[in-house]
């Protein structure tokens, strides 16, 4: 890149649209912007036998006192199910269905001094047999995670998440009691959740 010719045409941008149009166009060249400074992160769900299967990406962006994150699931991995009037994603497998339970109240998506409940709170699924009908909120599952040197690990653990059948009190964002979660059954084919950066194996 021609350093003085770009400078040059920053001033222009600057006089002619002001200071925030040109520094848009100054990330815009560079490439320096938000998704170019996020770390990318593959999600992968580890099985009783420790296999592995991906589930999408998460985009972890912003300052590390306050990091801000995005998840894109792959929907190519999950199967579309209409359950109990609703619709679900849900990860197929002979033995226990396994459906993705969209947070639906307010998360920040946020993660600040070590606190990873925003990223618990989207991850939550809820576990059927596949025969059975419908799909019952008692049977929560709730992934506690902690950081490593790789990313983030979460272990699974059993919840009623019934508590999410109404909206918590305004300003209420932890609506899930931390007491109510319970060492998962050897019964759960999933055993934890790992987001490691891309590139990275197990």
């Amino acid at each position: 890149m021609n350093v003085r010719r770009f400078a040059g045409e920053i001033r222009y941008f600057r006089s002619r649209f002001g200071t925030a149009s040109a520094a848009l166009i100054t990330l815009l060249v560079t490439g320096y912007g938000p998704s170019a400074l996020a770390d990318v992160y593959n999600i992968r769900l580890v099985d009783d036998r420790g296999s592995l299967t991906d589930l999408g990406t998460f985009e972890l962006s912003g300052p590390k006192d306050n990091r801000h994150y995005r998840i894109d699931w792959d929907e190519n991995h999950f199967e579309s199910h209409f359950l109990s009037m609703r619709p679900f994603k849900c990860l197929p497998h002979p033995t226990q269905l396994i459906c993705h339970l969209p947070y639906p109240y307010e998360n920040r998506r946020s993660i600040r001094d070590g606190d990873l409940t925003d990223l618990e709170y989207d991850t939550l699924f809820l576990f059927k047999a596949p025969g059975e009908y419908g799909i019952n909120a008692w049977n929560g599952l709730y992934f506690k995670y902690r950081q490593t040197e790789r990313g983030f690990e979460g272990d699974l653990f059993e919840t009623d998440l019934n508590v999410l059948q109404a909206p918590p009190e305004k300003g209420n964002l932890r609506p899930i009691d931390p007491g109510e979660l319970y060492e998962a059954s050897d019964k759960h084919w999933p055993r934890r959740m790992v987001i490691e950066r891309t590139g990275v194996n197990q």
